[in-house]
């Protein structure tokens, strides 16, 4: 984290960075085994709209019966052991759209708070960052925030730093110099990385269990990383950015053409830089 630039500010500027999108990944947003875009956002929908009518903020008994009704059980996460909080919905409306996050949340209930009542206390809930707010440095999340536009990606895209991080350093490898925070606030740098970033949305070459890019669920908590896309093939450059899009071992064909499509998005993101 940058100096003078206090926890909560970082906190604001990731998870609910400008009033259009956030993030619920550390809710166990994702951690489901159906978690393509639709599946998992009529879920939130769901859950949002029976968390308005059956449950109170004033009432802990009522928040705490919502929790055993609407948690996940641990043979439909990818990762049985890591908490999905049920509290995590909808805060614009009932809009996919919109803002995720935190329904017992005191920002959302006038200053009354329900986290207690959910699979995190008030306090780890206040206290976790992930990864990306050390990795990040602030032009390279200021260029992520304008070029993801939703919440679903944002949240696939900003927890997934070292995908951030080699796009950015295979551009720089291309044209001989990192980008500067000026270059990356470019109109065309953003739309080049939006590009790339809507490719995590749905690559076609994501494995069945790729959700979380290099880092393949095992049992309870258990993870290993992925095995490489090529498999006893010669590696290259660009293969790093398969790994993060969670790919699955690739036949001849498929391997050259996922590697141009990474290499034509490198190359367009350097260009555009200027």
């Amino acid at each position: 984290m940058d100096a003078g630039v206090s926890e909560s500010s970082a906190r604001r500027a990731l998870c609910h960075p400008d009033g259009k999108k956030s993030c619920g990944a550390c809710c166990g947003m994702y951690n489901h085994r159906i978690s393509d875009e639709a599946a998992l956002m009529a879920r939130l929908v769901e859950r949002t709209r029976a968390f308005r009518r059956d449950a109170s903020i004033e009432d802990e008994a009522s928040l705490r019966a919502f929790r055993a009704r609407w948690e996940d059980p641990p043979e439909v996460k990818l990762l049985g052991e890591l908490a999905s909080c049920p509290f995590l919905g909808l805060l614009d409306g009932l809009d996919p759209a919109g803002r995720v996050g935190c329904l017992v949340h005191p920002l959302q209930n006038q200053g009354v708070d329900g986290r207690d009542c959910g699979v995190y206390d008030r306090f780890i809930c206040e206290d976790y960052l992930c990864a990306a707010h050390a990795v990040l440095k602030r032009p390279e999340v200021e260029l992520v925030i304008a070029a993801v536009p939703d919440s679903y990606l944002y949240g696939l895209v900003i927890t997934n730093p070292r995908l951030i991080r080699t796009f950015f350093e295979l551009a720089a490898t291309e044209r001989g110099a990192y980008p500067t925070g000026q270059e990356l606030a470019r109109d065309e740098a953003i739309a080049a990385a939006r590009h790339f970033f809507e490719l995590v949305r749905d690559w076609p070459y994501r494995d069945t269990d790729g959700i979380f890019g290099a880092v393949v669920p095992g049992e309870g908590l258990e993870t290993t990383r992925r095995a490489h896309p090529a498999g006893d093939r010669a590696m290259e450059p660009v293969d790093t950015l398969l790994l993060g899009l969670g790919t699955r071992t690739l036949n001849d064909s498929e391997l050259a053409d996922a590697r141009g499509c990474m290499q034509d998005a490198v190359s367009a993101f350097a260009a555009a830089l200027g």
